[in-house]
């Protein structure tokens, strides 16, 4: 019979269970490890895809909304919406409308001119996981925001429009407004968020054809001096409004009216410019067109030059008169503006009496007006329609009066003068 006290076989066998159970405990702890290791990346694309997917729905809806225009700064606000997201602690980033980093080389900064990134119809996150592309409806612009003059408008640095990028792990709030951009007839998803980065949007190929020629004018009105001119300034445009960067492109301009500096030009860089002069009032039609594109027009308007008649003299009595003569060189309308003063007559419970100015236009009366007080003031006359010739114009004071002590209604005319 084997002896309690002395059997030693317990004793091997517990170190040698210790070691098992610490194997074995090491072992599920390292598969813990693992698979928790395993598990977080696909967290983060799971939280993010529940986010993206809830925006991608209002957003799509939010195209159905109003859409505020992006030059008038009386336009109401459009349609607006924000988002509040959770950033995972190994999310990259966040990208609306352009991927920042379309080379994947891990530098956001570095996107170089000739790589084509997206044209804002997309959300992308990267993660240690990797990148992730959703694709939004067509009809969807994102465009990265800038705040000026207490108006959301687009970011067009460098002549560019951009995507918005959120980096940064943790919470983060981004609002989007529907807007409208006249120029390009574009509706656009504008964020109301700028970022350090330049996300491009999708850079037109200078080498695509263009659609369209477009022309403006600047200023868009000119007086008909014959001598200031106006910039005419024509550019190439693609089908959906953006400017087309082609050299080489031959315009032809015509204007209705005025003299053109050039009517034959040939685009740098998708653009030329010229200049347009009158010396006749009215409504100019420009108009630019090129072989295989839809032509483009504008309208300037040319202001009749004022014609100024200074006389810097007083009138003391019914038979005074002040007489000018002026020519005019097309049948025109024009305002009559009265530029003096007057002295009064007041008698207590009788009232104050002031001067009154009568023009005459080659004999025909143009009207009559109070000229109501002592400080220098403008009275306008009713509108007069002349034909070309030369003119003879009167002024004349119609009511004196006088009274020792009481006053006396005089008439200061400065000048009066003819124009728009």
């Amino acid at each position: 019979m084997v002896s309690l006290i002395s059997d030693e076989r317990g004793t091997m066998e517990i170190p040698m269970r210790f070691v098992v159970y610490v194997m074995i405990t090491g072992a599920i702890i390292a598969l813990v490890v693992i698979g928790i290791s395993n598990l977080k990346p696909g967290m983060t694309v799971d939280t993010l895809e529940k986010q993206i997917g809830a925006m991608k729905v209002s957003l799509a809806a939010m195209q159905s909304g109003a859409a505020r225009n992006l030059i008038d700064p009386a336009s109401a606000g459009g349609n607006i919406r924000t988002y509040k997201i959770v950033l995972p602690e190994d999310a990259g980033y966040l990208a609306f409308g352009a991927d920042p980093d379309p080379d994947n080389d891990g530098n956001l900064t570095n996107t170089k001119e000739n790589i084509l990134t997206d044209k804002g119809n997309i959300i992308i996150f990267s993660s240690s996981a990797g990148k992730k592309i959703i694709p939004l409806d067509e009809n969807i612009e994102i465009r990265e925001g800038i705040f000026e003059n207490g108006r959301w408008v687009m970011n067009r640095a460098g002549g560019k429009q951009y995507g918005v990028v959120i980096r940064g792990s943790g919470r983060s709030e981004i609002t989007f407004e529907l807007v409208y951009d006249p120029v390009s007839k574009t509706r656009y998803t504008l964020s109301h968020y700028t970022d350090d980065l330049n996300a491009f949007i999708y850079p037109y190929d200078p080498a695509a054809f263009p659609n369209r020629v477009w022309v403006s004018v600047d200023p868009n009105w000119i007086p008909a001096d014959g001598v200031t001119d106006a910039d005419v300034i024509v550019q190439l445009k693609d089908e959906r409004g953006r400017n087309a960067a082609k050299d080489g492109v031959e315009l032809n301009l015509t204007a209705s009216g005025g003299t053109l500096g050039r009517g034959n030009l040939t685009t740098v860089n998708g653009m030329a410019k010229t200049n347009v002069i009158s010396d006749k009032a009215g409504t100019v039609l420009i108009t630019a067109s090129s072989k295989g594109l839809n032509p483009g027009s504008t309208y300037l308007t040319v202001k009749q030059v004022p014609i100024v008649l200074d006389f810097g003299t007083w009138l003391y009595s019914e038979g005074d008169e002040l007489t000018a003569s002026f020519t005019t060189d097309q049948r025109l309308e024009y305002g009559v503006l009265f530029r003096g003063n007057g002295t009064k007559l007041s008698l207590p419970f009788f009232g104050t009496w002031w001067p009154n100015a009568s023009i005459y236009i080659d004999g025909a009366k143009a009207g009559e007006v109070m000229i109501d007080s002592e400080a220098m003031l403008v009275k306008n006359f009713p509108r007069i329609t002349l034909a070309p010739g030369v003119h003879a114009i009167n002024v004349r004071l119609t009511n004196d009066k006088f009274l020792p002590y009481a006053g006396d209604t005089n008439l200061y005319v400065e000048s009066v003068t003819l124009s728009e």
